[in-house]
């Protein structure tokens, strides 16, 4: 009887760990699709601006594994994330441009183990910071008003208000 109550909550906690890893690939994903979308007026038409991260992550395994001993190998990573802003004007009225603004936030952390091993936990801990990716989205796009407005300006017709 011990055997199979032994059995059924593993086969619980199995169940329980797949459906918590399922999650993640949502909650990762979750501030990537983030878009903060604005209209400008330019003369007589409407310029779309969309603003959205761009996250460029960079590993360095620090330690070691040796067989027979226990491990010291950890995972330091480095996620920049960029804010890339793409211009779409009313279709047949102009092109799409893409410009990647600055500044850039940087979010640091590390893992225990291999950085091979590790990307889904880095892939966690970004996303359970998304609210700082959409803060710092947010606050690009209102600093790049009037880099924006100078940019249509020397692009042609001077926008209205």
């Amino acid at each position: 009887m011990k055997t199979k109550t032994t059995a059924k909550i593993a086969a619980l906690s199995v169940a329980a760990l797949s459906a918590a890893g399922m999650a993640f690939p949502a909650i990762a994903a979750d501030y990537q699709d983030f878009r903060h979308q604005v209209e400008v007026p330019h003369g007589e038409r409407q310029v779309t601006a969309v603003y959205q991260p761009k996250t460029s992550v960079s590993y360095r395994q620090v330690g070691n594994m040796t067989p027979n001993r226990p491990s010291t190998a950890r995972c330091m990573w480095q996620a920049e994330v960029s804010v890339e802003r793409h211009l779409q004007a009313p279709a047949g009225q102009g092109s799409h441009v893409v410009r990647t603004l600055v500044p850039t936030k940087v979010i640091e952390g590390s893992t225990n183990g291999r950085c091979a091993q590790g990307k889904e936990q880095v892939n966690s801990a970004i996303a359970r910071r998304s609210d700082e990716v959409r803060a710092h989205v947010l606050a690009v796009a209102a600093e790049d008003r009037n880099a924006l407005m100078a940019e249509l300006n020397l692009a042609g017709t001077a926008p209205a208000g």
